[in-house]
């Protein structure tokens, strides 16, 4: 984990040198920065299953399991769609937090069809569908961590733009650290790690933007949160030498 979030950062500093040299016009108030900045219920109720629901989209079907496999099939359809739908009619950064919770969860419909066509694959194509996903393994695998990124471009842009897929260079290594686990350890350990992850940096901006500029809350915040994130720092780079001597 430590490792992660090290490479995030570093990458997430270079997104920060590319954008300043290029210009790119990252707008300041996307979906995402408005829930960081404007706390709400809404935000707190999609953060509790966003996790858990991108890995069944993402990574559950990195499995020879039929289950794991097919169900990961209807929600990787559903992700698949709403990525198109949020590329091509992008959400209106001046929606309500309340309106945002609502489209969010509408926008679940796909799964619908999306189960009814993986139950179609399940019942007469099982075989088939299965030895796919087992002989191109490696394709499968980088394709999930590839659409994790992109579906991540909301972060950083409302419309499409080919450098925002750039951006997402943080997200893609995150797709590929959680995609290890899964297909290491099990699916419940890549969403373990995927909500150690998102809960706390989203609960820690949320305290440290929401408190006053001139409070010791904040000073506290942003020395408590500087220290953490130099800890995570120096034992990612621990575990990253770890990793070299064992490779060489």
């Amino acid at each position: 984990m430590c490792l992660l979030i090290l490479l995030a950062y570093l990458t997430g500093s270079l997104n920060q040198i590319l954008v300043h040299a290029f210009h790119w016009p990252v707008p300041a108030h996307t979906a995402s920065a408005q829930f960081l900045t404007h706390p709400s219920w809404a935000a707190v109720a999609i953060m509790l299953v966003a996790p858990a629901l991108e890995e069944l989209g993402f990574r559950a079907f990195l499995s020879t399991a039929p289950a794991f496999v097919f169900t990961g099939l209807t929600f990787f359809l559903g992700y698949g769609y709403l990525l198109i739908e949020a590329q091509i009619a992008p959400m209106s950064v001046a929606m309500a937090p309340a309106a945002v919770f609502t489209h969010y969860f509408q926008s679940f419909w796909v799964f619908l069809p999306a189960g009814a066509l993986s139950l179609l694959l399940y019942r007469y194509r099982r075989d088939a569908v299965l030895q796919f996903f087992l002989r191109r393994a490696g394709w499968v695998f980088w394709t999930s961590c590839v659409l994790f990124g992109a579906a991540h471009t909301s972060l950083y842009v409302n419309r499409l733009v080919w450098w925002g897929f750039v951006l997402v260079l943080p997200q893609f290594l995150l797709g590929v650290g959680l995609a290890y686990l899964r297909a290491s350890f099990g699916l419940r350990w890549s969403i373990a790690a995927h909500y150690t992850i998102d809960i706390p940096s989203v609960l820690g901006t949320w305290l440290y933007l929401s408190a006053s500029p001139a409070g010791p809350l904040h000073r506290g915040l942003l020395v408590a949160l500087s220290t953490a994130g130099l800890l995570i720092m120096a034992y990612g780079l621990v575990v990253l030498s770890r990793v070299a001597r064992r490779s060489w």
